[in-house]
C-alpha cells in the first residue's frame, strides 16, 4: 500500500467529488476541463469507475456522466480500490504481497495496524460526506 494515490487516483477523487456536487450529468469533455484531467486520462477513468457501478455513463447528445448511486452510498475506499486496486496487498520493506514469505517483517504488525486504520476510514467515508467536507473548504478559501 502507498501512502499517497497515484495520479490516475487523484483524478478519480477529484472527478467522482466534481460530479457530487454537480447534481447532475457531465459531459466527459468538461469533467476534464473542471477537474484540470489531461483529456487522455478522463476516458480511461471514466470507463474503470462505470464498470465498478461508481458512475453511469450515457453517449451522444444529452449524454454524460453522473454518479451511478446516490453519494452517501458510494464509499471512497470504493472510488480509491477501482483505481488503485486493493489497498491492504503490499508489504511496507518489501517489494511483494505481504505474507509470501515464511515469516513476517519487523514492521508487519505495526503496518498492518495502519493500513487497517486507513481501510476502515476510507470505508466510512462517503462520497458524500468528502463532498460536503470539499466545499466547506472551497467556501472558506473563497471568504478570504
Amino acid at each position: 500500500m502507498r501512502l499517497s494515490l497515484t495520479k490516475r487516483g487523484e483524478y478519480a477523487v477529484r472527478l467522482v467529488l466534481q460530479l457530487a456536487t454537480a447534481g447532475g450529468r457531465v459531459t466527459a469533455t468538461d469533467l476534464g476541463l473542471v477537474c484540470d484531467i489531461p483529456p487522455g486520462n478522463v476516458p480511461t477513468i471514466v470507463n474503470i469507475l462505470s464498470r465498478a457501478g461508481i458512475l453511469s455513463c450515457s453517449p451522444g447528445r444529452g449524454g454524460g456522466c453522473a454518479l451511478g448511486r446516490p453519494a452517501a452510498d458510494i464509499t471512497m475506499l470504493e472510488v480509491i480500490e477501482a483505481i488503485e486496486g486493493p489497498l491492504a496487498s503490499r508489504c511496507v520493506l518489501d517489494s511483494g504481497l505481504c505474507g509470501m514469505k515464511d515469516q513476517e517483517c519487523a514492521l508487519h504488525s505495526a503496518w498492518s495496524k495502519g493500513r487497517d486504520a486507513v481501510i476502515s476510514t476510507l470505508r466510512a467515508t462517503s462520497v458524500a460526506d468528502a463532498a460536503a467536507r470539499e466545499r466547506r473548504i472551497v467556501e472558506r478559501a473563497e471568504a478570504g
